[in-house]
């Protein structure tokens, strides 16, 4: 029988010692056996557990699964796989959306080169939490204008983001000037142009949604200003509206309060 030291097998296998050291440790993958003077011994059979190993961590089990596993000799498998395919369809869900967020991100960073960090993140954040704000939005509006401002085709949504970021930087620039100022309400106007074109041209949503108690920690995104820019962003934001014929309040908010 062929034996192999713990340097030959891990040489064989692509392992490091080091893993293979820890593979011991956790009791997963021992050796055959363990010379008197402490060397680990491997043999043909530790090449079928290790094999074994290697299949079960491509269908994305974790090492304690595993362990459970190699220590039955028969597996109820139905159950336990299905738990798991469910379990990569939405790690393949999240790593869609991360590359989607990167996406964004690098289209943004090309036409704009440096960012304020906080705009940035504000709009990267927006992507990563869109299921939850999508589902948070079907509690306050008719579902079909939830559907229709998240139904938007996706080079339209990175030039909508890319200008967003691009006005929100001129109107952090103009902070303190009066928001009644032609200068800024031209960025105001050209935001809230954006926003009517992901709803289909009506603004009067923006009613319903200032009338609802929304917690901020379940809207989650941060606005990227301090609160006094926010302030002079949304009066310039309300005297626009206004002019449109929409009136709103201020956005109810929820408390934790005891």
């Amino acid at each position: 029988m062929n034996t192999f030291s713990i340097g030959e097998f891990a040489k064989k296998t692509g392992l490091t010692v080091r893993t293979l050291h820890y593979y011991d440790e956790i009791g997963i993958l021992k050796p055959s056996h363990v010379s008197d003077k402490g060397k680990r011994i491997y043999t043909a059979e530790n090449f079928i557990t290790l094999h074994k190993i290697i299949t079960l961590k491509f269908l994305g089990y974790s090492l304690e699964e595993i362990k459970m596993f190699l220590k039955s000799e028969k597996w109820d498998l139905k159950d336990s796989l299905s738990i798991q395919k469910k379990a990569m369809v939405k790690q393949k869900e999240q790593l869609e959306q991360v590359i989607r967020a990167l996406d964004h991100a690098i289209y943004i960073v090309d036409r704009h080169g440096e960012l304020d960090s906080s705009i940035f993140i504000t709009l990267i954040n927006d992507i990563h939490m869109e299921k939850e704000h999508k589902k948070l939005l079907k509690g306050v509006l008719d579902e079909q204008k939830v559907e229709q401002i998240f139904s938007i085709d996706e080079k339209r949504h990175l030039e909508i983001n890319t200008n967003t970021v691009g006005l929100l930087t001129e109107l952090k620039e103009l902070y303190g000037t009066d928001p009644k100022s032609a200068k800024v309400q031209l960025l105001i106007e050209k935001l809230i142009d954006l926003i009517a074109e992901l709803t289909g041209g009506d603004l009067h949503f923006l009613e319903e949604v200032g009338n609802v108690e929304i917690n901020d920690e379940d809207w989650a995104i941060p606005f990227p200003f301090s609160k006094d820019v926010e302030e002079w962003i949304s009066k310039g934001i309300e005297i626009n509206l206004q002019k449109r014929g929409i009136t709103i309040n201020e956005r109810k908010k929820g408390t934790n309060e005891c």
